[in-house]
């Protein structure tokens, strides 16, 4: 398959062929109006004095052939020096290139590329609205998406890991040590207070302390812990302990229960009270503030929470690679469905359409602004390019079959001035 570059190259060297071909056709065409000018001249010439008619064919012939000659002169004076003569102001355009294309490049500038013109055309063309229609077009917005996914496949094989996994532990770093911890622990709190959830948590704690209370397995490790909470070592005092034991844990799972069941107990009173003093240092104690950041700080440059940051690009980019190179990526699917809502919206929104194309004509403005004086120079620089020999071929393709009929026009007119000049002077 060939290269669209290659492909135009073809193009435009077969348009150029045609175009010098219709050339070279008006050419001849001129030429031989001038040869039958020529013959026409010479039969009456030699014919002058066997009829007075002869003498206005040959003033005609004469005329025109004279008209031919000029309006020759003048459109070859164009493009290059008539029978290769030096001639003076002749080969006007190869000549005068720099010139041309300066000329052009201001042209172009001030009469095309202007805010006032290309805002119109936004406008009359309703961009918003085309691609509506083409964003709203399901074929389309499935395009859309399995491009997306594809650009986004080859954005990750070319991306670097490492760095991009560094850079997304740095900033994740970043943020959790800048975050304060003390208002967003203190909100947290407020809110569980607001839900009622600290005496749900404490009604969940006593239950499952009046379950292990009860559970005998437990009672022997009960006994070794108030032991080692009293550091009692005394041999006697150990065994009155042991033998109190069951006593206690009755009277703790006895405390216990009536906890559970008063919602007006004592201790629930003050459990909230510790609970709401906590938000209230979290938010306004310096001292609660500052030890929360300390060790917030601590446990953000752990060793432990950057090694699972550093992770995490590498499961994001474990996840991305296995959706991206399914048969129906998810992130193809999501754009595809933001396209077609965005075209859905563009549709039937009049306000977003005209946002969209107010956007476009602004942004445009802005580009004309900034861009609008290399627009010169940009045409300028190309024409220079093109030698004074490529440059007059390039103009003679485009317009040279059209000037050949100024010299079939002036053959005719040439022709047809002599003849009313031959007419009056014979007239008179």
């Amino acid at each position: 398959m060939q290269r669209s570059p290659d492909l135009i190259a073809q193009l435009d060297q077969s348009t150029d062929q045609l175009k010098r071909a219709r050339l070279r056709s008006m050419q001849w065409l001129a030429v031989g109006l001038l040869l039958l000018a020529a013959l026409v001249f010479a039969v009456a010439r030699s014919q002058r004095g066997g009829h007075p008619a002869w003498g206005y064919v040959e003033a005609f012939a004469e005329a025109a052939m004279v008209g031919a000659i000029a309006d020759w002169f003048a459109v070859v004076a164009l493009f290059r020096h008539p029978l290769g003569i030096p001639l003076w102001h002749t080969a006007i355009i190869p000549n005068s290139k720099a010139d041309i294309g300066r000329s052009l490049g201001a042209f172009v500038e001030n009469h095309f590329i202007t805010e006032q013109g290309i805002a119109e055309r936004i406008v009359q063309a309703d961009p918003a609205a085309r691609l509506g229609a083409w964003l709203g077009d399901e074929t389309h917005a499935r395009q859309l998406g399995m491009a997306s996914a594809g650009i986004a496949r080859q954005l990750l094989a070319m991306a670097d890991h490492e760095q991009l996994g560094r850079l997304l532990r740095e900033q994740a770093s970043s943020y959790l040590g800048q975050l304060n911890v003390s208002d967003v622990a203190a909100d947290c709190i407020d809110a569980l207070i607001a839900d009622g959830k600290p005496q749900l948590l404490l009604d969940f704690m006593l239950d499952r302390s009046a379950a292990y209370l009860d559970d005998e397995r437990h009672h022997a490790a009960i006994g070794d812990f108030v032991l080692g909470a009293f550091q009692i070592e005394n041999a006697l005092v150990k065994k009155a302990v042991k033998a109190y034991e069951p006593r206690m844990i009755a009277s703790l799972q006895k405390f216990a229960v009536a906890v559970r069941v008063d919602p007006a107990h004592p201790l629930r009173q003050r459990v909230a009270g510790w609970i709401a003093d906590s938000a209230l240092h979290l938010k306004a104690d310096p001292h609660w503030q500052e030890t929360v950041r300390r060790y917030q700080l601590q446990l953000v440059a752990s060793d432990t929470v950057q090694a699972m940051l550093g992770d995490v690009w590498n499961h994001l980019r474990t996840r991305l690679q296995a959706d991206l190179h399914a048969d129906q990526p998810v992130l193809a699917q999501a754009i595809a469905g933001l396209a077609r809502n965005t075209g859905q919206v563009l549709g039937t929104d009049q306000a977003a359409r005209a946002w969209l194309n107010d956007a476009i004509v602004a942004g445009s403005g802005a580009l004309v602004r900034r861009y609008r004086g290399e627009v010169g120079a940009f045409i300028a620089a190309r024409l220079d390019l093109w030698s004074k020999e490529e440059m007059s071929e390039r103009i003679e393709l485009a317009i040279g079959r059209d000037l050949q009929f100024i010299r079939i026009n002036g053959t005719i007119v040439g022709g047809l001035a002599g003849l009313l000049i031959y007419t009056l002077s014979r007239a008179f």
